[in-house]
């Protein structure tokens, strides 16, 4: 029984209710919340619009109506102790979350104020009491994201050595301040975060970074030097952003000790952490990576190596350009003396120098002129993912001191790649049918759209070919929906073994399939509909036996103003009446295989 029928019971019963004047009622429906009044039997008396939005309900529907008929029992058992206590005169204010009409989730700020007449002493003339609920769901969303980037920079901050690094907002109020070197400047963490520069930092300190600070969260870049005792920092202030919009300033204090180098870390830490916010492709990432360590660490050759098995490796990025005495797919055994296969067998960090006896990998390697190298392990949820690697033409170019920064390095490269990996998973779920392994119908239609502009714009051809599965529902009603989801299964792996790599195949649903090929005309798609419906006929599938398809063909240009894949529908229908196990090319009487 839904709310509606309930109320329309409730309303039947009660004698009706004095009407809420209409002036009164558009001022309460132009507030922007849920605004109500509930007497102290707790009826509703008052309300606008907005429970329309949040319950499904009008204000009329709900008038007289008691606040448990309204609110789930958890709810209102969640809300009751709120509603006792405003009941004997204690104005209350929490949060709940809630959901509305339309099911989405909804987090809300909810004010009970009593409504005390007569001048009676609290809790003793309460009237009843006005709810007021805002929505904050999109502050608590965006406090959530400025959470999780506040903690990316914290363990950025922590991991690196030498520095400090201060975070703050627009009202120059510290959001993290963390780094080994904080104490150096005469401040703890716990005195500063949270906390504004003026209310804070001694002295006349505060005026002087005021100006430096507010250049950050215009965009700018300001550096200054500091000395403190016999040290002397170098610090950078840098906008943080979210959105494309500087919501935040950073500063990194680096021992001026190693000012270059550290300068270096700040600029590749800020640099990948940006590209992460900004949603960068994952092999940009890596190749963003392999630039930046080459020239932190000033060495002649820098990758990125991703373990494909417990002796395979692809170099998913190298600076420079990988050199053609390298293969980008590597097979290595236990014994090769190489800085990948040492990180790939132990997981530690490796230090090695290449020789003649150092197998394959080390061989390569030689061949390019290379002739040491260091490598750090990179995991990723825990799992030992890659390698980051150094190179150098000489035999000395790379120290165990410049394995220790690699190393720690490499634990700041698992957040940006561990992040751009768990995206790029969602976005490969949200656009492959599960049981296939091919793109979906969504994935589909997108590369549809990019297919047919790109021949208009290129004046090339593009032809799709539309396949079902003949008589599938006697599999299914036969052997089984498990059986009938390997034969779709199978049916799949063959389309993609007859397919070219440029070609898409795609599960449209059920057990019907798409096939879409650019720069291929009309007679060609036609001709390589037949090839896949002779893989598929030709080879038993197991106690299933001889599954057979048929095939619908249309090319762009046949098509005209109609749909590419509505036109290929119509030549498998065709296909279909035909008596199926067979190819029909639409718009090309004749052409028919």
């Amino acid at each position: 029984m839904n709310i509606h029928s309930a109320l329309a019971r409730e309303n039947a019963r009660r004698a009706p209710l004095p009407q809420v004047p209409a002036q009164l009622q558009a001022v309460l429906n132009g507030i922007p919340a849920m605004v109500g009044y509930w007497d102290a039997g707790l009826r509703n008396r008052l309300a606008n619009d907005a429970y329309r939005d949040w319950f499904g309900v009008t204000p009329d529907e709900l008038h007289g109506i008691h606040i448990r008929e309204l609110l789930s029992e958890a709810v209102f058992e969640a809300n009751y102790p709120y509603i006792t206590k405003v009941l004997n005169g204690e104005p209350q204010l929490f949060k709940r979350t809630l959901t509305d009409a339309a099911g989405a989730t909804r987090y809300t700020e909810v004010s009970y104020m009593p409504d005390l007449r007569d001048g009676h002493a609290e809790g003793s003339g309460v009237q009843g009491f006005f709810v007021m609920v805002t929505d904050i769901t999109e502050r608590v969303l965006a406090e959530r994201r400025q959470q999780r980037d506040t903690e990316r920079y914290r363990a950025l901050a922590r991991s690196v050595p030498g520095v400090f690094v201060l975070l703050f907002d627009s009202e120059l109020r510290y959001l993290i301040a963390e780094g080994q070197e904080l104490e150096s400047f005469g401040y703890r963490s716990e005195e500063l975060e949270g906390h504004r520069i003026h209310d804070v930092l001694r002295g006349n300190l505060a005026n002087e970074l005021e100006p430096r600070y507010r250049a950050a969260l215009a965009g700018q870049e300001v550096s200054w030097h500091r000395q403190i005792g016999p040290r002397t920092y170098r610090l950078k202030a840098g906008p943080v952003y979210s959105d494309a919009d500087a919501t935040a300033g950073m500063v990194v204090a680096v021992d001026v000790t190693h000012r270059l180098q550290q300068e270096q870390t700040w600029a590749a830490l800020h640099e990948i952490a940006t590209a992460v916010a900004r949603n960068a492709a994952p092999a940009d990432i890596s190749e963003q990576v392999a630039f930046i360590v080459r020239d932190l660490f000033n060495v002649d050759s820098a990758a990125v190596v991703r373990f494909t098995g417990p002796l395979s490796a692809e170099v998913v990025a190298m600076a420079p350009a990988l050199p053609p005495t390298l293969s980008r797919l590597q097979v290595f055994s236990p014994t090769d003396v190489s800085a990948s296969v040492r990180v790939a067998i132990t997981g530690k960090p490796a230090l090695v120098v290449y020789s003649p006896e150092g197998g394959p990998a080390a061989e390569q390697m030689r061949a390019g002129g290379f002739q040491s190298a260091a490598g750090a392990p990179i995991r990723v949820h825990g799992s030992l993912w890659g390698v980051l690697s150094l190179t150098s033409k000489s035999t000395t170019g790379v120290t165990e001191e410049m394995l220790e920064r690699l190393a720690q390095f490499a634990e700041l490269v698992e957040i940006a790649i561990g992040n751009t990996e768990a995206r790029t998973s969602l976005e490969l779920q949200a656009t492959t049918d599960e049981l296939s392994g091919l793109p979906n119908r969504r994935a589909l239609e997108q590369h549809l759209s990019h297919e047919i502009e790109r021949a208009a714009s290129r004046g090339t051809s593009l032809s799709a070919v539309v396949l079902d599965i003949d008589h599938f529902k006697k599999v299914n009603d036969t052997f089984g929906h498990l059986m009938g989801d390997v034969v779709l299964a199978d049916v799949a792996a063959r389309l993609r073994g007859v397919a070219r790599h440029d070609e898409i195949v795609a599960r449209f649903g059920g057990e019907e399939f798409v096939w879409l090929l650019p720069g291929t005309d009309g007679a060609e798609a036609l001709l390589a509909a037949e090839r896949a419906r002779v893989a598929i006929e030709s080879e038993p599938f197991g106690e299933v036996g001889s599954i057979t398809v048929s095939a619908g063909v249309c090319e762009l240009a046949d098509a005209g103003t109609h749909s590419l894949l509505a036109c290929a529908d119509r030549a498998l229908y065709a296909a279909k009446h035909a008596g199926r196990n067979r190819s029909e090319r639409y718009g090309a009487a004749g052409e028919v295989a």
